[in-house]
């Protein structure tokens, strides 16, 4: 097939190869997957592999842009519909449920993402920092919140308590319910809250239940 590649397969292949690695880096992690494990799901050569991609470091690159893009857009639907700090409540808890059921894609501080980053150029690294953060900034800005720290503090804030979802399973007590009862301390201090929700957390069941 990489003989005969033509300009209207390219965009296909990517496509196909950037699903695939998506789901195998969210199950199986950045080691275990292989270019001959994706190049074989897809169903082309390791030759035409090089003619899409320089290595593998550049596809995983490219699916943590997709997957940002649809973790942006989810948020986006969500805070449409779930308006006012409720509806931020409700996104960041979809959003630590996709780092509890994905730690391997979503934690930067994990063993595979260290093997990852040895790989890539310093100024690639400081890239995805910097797409990590202005994701944070798309999200406070469509959720349409008035802040009282300033953005990075903010980014500071969310981060340490998105990375709860990493904790040891083994717990005594649920995550979930430690991660929403930092995050309601959290809110106050964040952002400008209105008095009609002020007394909305008393006796609240947590969004999620993991």
């Amino acid at each position: 097939m990489a003989k005969n590649l033509t300009e209207e397969d390219i965009p296909f292949l990517k496509q196909k190869l950037l699903k695939i690695c998506a789901k195998s880096w969210k199950t199986k992690g950045f080691k275990l997957t292989s270019i001959a494990t994706l190049t074989n799901e897809v169903g082309i050569s390791t030759e035409t592999f090089y003619k899409l991609y320089k290595s593998k470091e550049e596809l995983f690159l490219e699916v943590l842009s997709m997957i940002q893009n649809q973790l942006k857009e989810q948020w986006d639907s969500m805070i449409q519909t779930n308006s006012g700090i409720e509806g931020f409540k409700k996104a960041m808890n979809w959003l630590f449920e996709e780092y509890v059921k994905h730690p391997s894609l979503y934690n930067f501080n994990n063993p595979e993402y260290h093997l990852f980053f040895k790989k890539l150029p310093k100024e690639k690294i400081e890239n995805l920092r910097e797409n990590d953060m202005n994701f944070l900034d798309d999200v406070l800005e469509s959720s349409n919140l008035n802040m009282r720290i300033p953005k990075e503090k903010a980014y500071g804030i969310f981060s340490t308590l998105l990375y709860t979802a990493a904790m040891n399973k083994d717990l005594v007590y649920n995550k979930c319910e430690i991660f929403n009862i930092l995050l309601d301390s959290s809110i106050d201090q964040i952002f400008a809250k209105s008095p009609s929700l002020a007394n909305q957390n008393a006796n609240k069941v947590p969004w999620c239940q993991k």
